[in-house]
């Protein structure tokens, strides 16, 4: 594997596991958000820039990309060798993995802090303004053969463990 794409809401671990699946591999791993944000989580990039920034990467011979921004994911997906869903069931770890992180890193206001946990909370539940919007699976539909599926923060530190080059 040398294409990996790892895709799940926001507090789930993907840029841990990118950056340890990089640690074992030596492949350089990426987050959407550095696509998508031009001031990071304050002024979005042009989305027709941030595409042609993560197309040159799409385009290298090996990546590990990360992140939740699904139409900068997608973009990868019929390229990817493996793309690893981090698909929880359980919101409350979530919301404590995103006001864990607030705290302790720091790098977002309280105030987005929350935007984000309602944002969480509309997607989960596809209410408000993401009531109709596709879901990571409805994405990963054409692609469902290279899909593999994690649910739990067990099964991720499993995963990691068991990975191998």
């Amino acid at each position: 594997m040398k294409k990996i794409l790892i895709i799940g809401d926001a507090g789930r671990g993907k840029t841990t596991l990118a950056y340890k699946l990089s640690e074992k591999t030596g492949i350089p791993h990426f987050s959407t958000d550095d696509f998508y944000w031009e001031t990071k989580f304050s002024k979005p990039r042009d989305r027709a820039e941030a595409i042609h920034q993560i197309e040159k990467i799409y385009q290298e011979d090996a990546w590990i990309i990360e992140g939740t921004t699904q139409w900068l994911l997608k973009q990868g997906s019929p390229d990817a060798d493996t793309i690893i869903h981090l698909d929880f069931k359980n919101i409350l770890h979530q919301w404590y993995t995103i006001l864990k992180r607030h705290f302790t890193r720091g790098d977002k206001s309280l105030w987005t802090t929350i935007l984000l946990l309602r944002h969480v909370f509309y997607k989960r539940y596809s209410l408000g303004y993401k009531k109709n919007s596709p879901t990571h699976n409805d994405v990963l539909k054409p692609f469902v053969n290279k899909v593999t599926s994690i649910s739990s923060f067990r099964e991720l530190n499993k995963y990691i463990d068991n990975f191998t080059v």
